[in-house]
């Protein structure tokens, strides 16, 4: 949502403000002000993290089950990828998203005796379940 704009502040990109930027611009304040909103974390709750991957970047959404029984959001994840990070293979994208949800929200998920679930685009995972062969990056 928000690549436009990462864009237009590159040292190497001469600033253009056009449709596009402008309808990133649009879009991300509509995220800000718009539901859903935050909820606190729990510790007696269980964690439910939902992530993916992109060519460009990983995102993800850290929720738990509220008194309403639906998934309301703890916090939000969004990084772009870095150096090497950006020629992965698809699979190794999909669980870089999980190792960096994993870490960036350690303090909520390490506090917890409750289990935590993960979802993510499972199709790509699927030659990592059943490699045999695994190198550096998977360690």
């Amino acid at each position: 949502m928000a690549r436009p704009l990462h864009n237009l502040v590159k040292k190497e990109t001469s600033w253009k403000w056009a449709e596009k930027e402008q309808a990133a611009f649009e879009g991300l304040k509509r995220a800000i002000t718009e539901a859903p909103v935050l909820a606190h974390a729990n510790l007696d709750k269980a964690y439910f993290l939902e992530t993916d991957a992109s060519g460009a970047a990983l995102g993800s959404v850290l929720s738990q089950r509220q008194s309403d029984g639906r998934l309301h959001p703890i916090g939000f994840l969004s990084e772009s990828f870095k150096g090497a990070e950006i020629n992965y293979d698809t699979h190794d994208k999909e669980l870089l998203a999980i190792i960096c949800s994993f870490e960036h929200w350690r303090i909520y998920l390490e506090a917890t005796s409750e289990p935590v679930t993960v979802f993510t685009d499972h199709q790509n995972l699927e030659y990592w379940k059943e490699s045999r062969t695994f190198n550096r990056r998977h360690a």
